[in-house]
């Protein structure tokens, strides 16, 4: 579910769309106004304000979806980090194998989060805990190709 909320996340020319549509609708509505005509006027002047509460929803739960997803692939290496320093080191080709199908996974999970982590804004206060997460395991993933034992 959360992956689809991403693809609704409105960018910045949907976002000033949906401000030009919603103030084109109040302009409507006051100008009906001004003819007596309060039914239609009334009908803008909704679709004006549900068009910006509709946008504000739509962003609302697109940015939950991120840091959901976010939060989830941070989880996740930390733990896949955690249990590869404390296995003992690979002796077979098999535990190697393991190991690298692992570090595949570590890989994939590193791009959902660089995924949401475009999603989430630059000023967001949660934003370094993200990029820190992706920089241990840059840092994990280059230390682990660097001692294939």
């Amino acid at each position: 579910m959360n992956r689809i909320l991403l693809l609704l996340v409105p960018d910045k020319s949907a976002t000033l769309l949906a401000c030009v549509l919603s103030a084109i609708a109040f302009l409507l509505g006051l100008l009906d106004m001004l003819t007596r005509d309060f039914d239609s006027a009334r009908f803008h002047l909704y679709l004006s304000i549900g068009i910006l509460a509709s946008l504000f929803l739509i962003r609302f739960f697109s940015l939950q979806a991120a840091y959901s997803i976010a939060e989830h692939a941070q989880e996740s290496l930390r733990h896949r980090i955690r249990q590869a320093r404390q296995a003992p080191p690979p002796t077979l080709l098999a535990d190697r194998q393991e190991q690298a199908l692992e570090l595949a996974n570590m890989v994939e999970l590193a791009g959902e989060l660089k995924h949401a982590l475009n999603r989430i804004p630059v000023d967001s206060p949660v934003r370094p805990k993200y990029e820190a997460t992706l920089a241990l395991m840059r840092r994990f993933s280059s230390r682990a190709n660097a001692h294939p034992s």
